[in-house]
């Protein structure tokens, strides 16, 4: 492929998927620079190897399966883990300012799920992804998708107390 091609095909797939790519990764870190940062580095790679992926689908599944591992390794990152800060910007984002209440308790919610459901959630809520969809993005199968489905539902519930008798 020529690298006019190549710049096409990078410019395509940003304009197509920039905003799923940038709210995954915030879904997964629950931070706008870890996101942004993120971001960057899935279409640095995928300057990369934009050459190897043909269609769309495959496009779309190797930026979800990118973000997802980045997201990952950065939340196990030796120095993330050892940060220890009072400085309020690096504190994860909360809910846009002004936000209702309820958005604020799904944001409270969201962000005491583990990353293994808040991702299977944001891509099937937010990304309109089916769990076949999502398997095959996150090389897992679809039965793992549909547990992880239920029981971040299960937890969600349990967050906001819609899991209790009389609520």
């Amino acid at each position: 492929m020529n690298e006019a091609h190549e710049g096409d095909s990078l410019r395509e797939a940003m304009a197509r998927h920039s905003d799923m790519v940038y709210r995954l990764a915030y879904a997964r870190t629950r931070n706008r620079s870890d996101a942004e940062d993120i971001y960057q580095e899935v279409f640095l790679r995928f300057a990369a190897h934009c050459g190897e992926l043909e269609s769309p689908e495959s496009q779309r599944a190797w930026l979800i399966r990118v973000t997802a591992n980045l997201s990952v390794s950065l939340l196990r990152s030796a120095w993330r883990r050892r940060a220890v800060t009072s400085d309020m910007s690096l504190l994860p984002d909360r809910a846009e300012p002004g936000a209702s209440p309820a958005a604020e308790r799904l944001a409270d919610a969201l962000d005491g799920l583990p990353a293994r459901y808040r991702t299977v959630i944001h891509l099937y809520y937010f990304e309109d992804m089916q769990a076949e969809e999502i398997a095959a993005a996150l090389g897992m199968p679809p039965g793992t998708v549909r547990s992880r489905l239920s029981r971040g539902r299960a937890l969600l519930r349990k967050h906001l107390g819609e899991g209790r008798d009389g609520e």
